[in-house]
């Protein structure tokens, strides 16, 4: 029974549906293990979301700490920007009202300015004559009245342009007096007085003795008579004979002449300053010698002088008298 070969397959296929028995702990293993692989998932799961949660707390109190911190921070940032806001509404005040007052002080001054410039100029006018009259500086005279000049183009008046005219003609005139150099003919003149002890005086020419031979008393009765009526041309003169003093003093009185000249020539004295040259120069004429070289320099100088010199200081008041005519007219009290 046991070898029959039909038996066999069915005795294999009962085997094949016995053997399963025992794969039964094997499934409950696998179960088993896969039950505690989810267990561990979970478990990882809920110790991650502990610790998360953990870390969300901290970070929650950090935040709340950072939050307080913030809201400090914005308290004090609020306070001082009301304060700011406070002194920014001081100073927009402060600037509007020094806004007013600058407007205010624009329009008196555009009311003022014509004013000002006019007494401006008229001040660079009294300036300029003060300058000439009483200094003797009339480069700065000069420069005052350009001065005034351009005050009147900046106020640009057409009716202070009869003063401006004036001013031309002022500024050329007192011009071509500066360029005549008076302090330089002065520094001549100085220099010349200087030069007074090296000038020689005339030789002294004595008659020659008289070759008459007559004697007696009626020779010399005739000879007096003779004497008291004698006709001399002017270039027959006899020089008088000086003596050493005099010499000093009369050197001392052409020096004296000169710086005398000097002086009249730098305060503008016209009358002095010819008196003194004239006689100068009839001095080196008539008491020295005017055939040495030193002297004809010196008189030539003298002369080069008398006719370069100034006739007479610059009129510049024409101006300052037609301005406050003008202004007088314009604004009337």
């Amino acid at each position: 029974m046991d070898n029959d070969p039909d038996t066999a397959p069915a005795l294999k296929r009962r085997t094949r549906r016995r053997s399963p028995a025992p794969d039964k702990p094997a499934r409950s293993g696998r179960f088993a293990a896969g039950l505690a692989l989810v267990f561990a998932i979970i478990a990882l799961l809920v110790s991650a979301y502990v610790g998360w949660l953990v870390n969300s707390k901290r970070g929650l109190s950090d935040a709340k700490g950072r939050l307080f911190s913030v809201e400090q921070e914005t308290t004090q940032l609020q306070e001082l920007t009301a304060q700011m806001n406070k002194e920014l509404g001081t100073l927009r005040d402060s600037q509007d009202l020094l806004k007013g007052s600058v407007h205010t002080l624009h329009a008196e001054i555009g009311k003022d300015r014509r004013v000002w410039l006019i007494a401006e100029t008229a001040n660079l006018l009294t300036i300029a004559q003060h300058r000439l009259g009483l200094a003797r500086d009339p480069r700065q005279a000069l420069e005052a009245l350009r001065a005034a000049d351009r005050q009147l183009q900046q106020l640009g008046d057409p009716s202070y342009q009869p003063v401006r005219k004036l001013l031309e003609g002022e500024i050329e005139a007192l011009a071509a007096f500066e360029r005549l150099d008076l302090h330089g003919l002065a520094q001549r003149l100085g220099q010349l007085a200087g030069r007074v002890d090296t000038l020689p005086f005339a030789p002294v020419r004595l008659e020659p003795a008289s070759a008459d031979t007559e004697s007696g008393f009626a020779h010399e009765v005739w000879k007096d008579l003779r004497d008291l009526i004698r006709i001399r041309t002017t270039t027959d003169l006899r020089r008088p004979l000086l003596l050493p003093e005099h010499k000093y003093f009369l050197r001392e009185n052409l020096r004296l002449m000169l710086y005398g000249a000097q002086l009249a020539l730098l305060h503008g004295d016209n009358v002095t300053l010819e008196l003194n040259m004239r006689a100068a120069l009839k001095w080196l004429r008539d008491y020295y010698d005017t055939t040495s070289g030193n002297v004809q320099t010196a008189s030539a100088e003298l002369e080069t002088t008398l006719k370069t010199r100034p006739a007479e200081l610059p009129d510049i008041s024409a101006s300052l008298k037609t301005l406050r005519d003008i202004n007088t007219r314009l604004n009337p009290p």
